[in-house]
């Protein structure tokens, strides 16, 4: 995996995340301030779907890219 891939997929995560506190501050807000838990579930659990289909992406570009040559 590549460096760019992890980078893309934890600031995409991240973004997620803050987008949905933001957006749904009366369930995500409450219980990303009361629970360190619950936040550090909150990023991982997403940071993990993302970086898989950030993995997956990758791997069909490099195929693509190879059989292009």
């Amino acid at each position: 995996m590549k460096w760019v891939t992890f980078a893309i997929a934890f600031f995409l995560t991240a973004a997620l995340v803050i987008a949905g506190v933001a957006l749904y501050p009366e369930v995500l807000g409450q219980a990303a301030s009361a629970n360190n838990d619950f936040v550090f579930a909150l990023f991982l659990g997403p940071f993990f779907v993302v970086l898989f289909f950030a993995w997956l992406g990758e791997k069909v570009v490099i195929r693509l890219w190879k059989k292009k040559e």
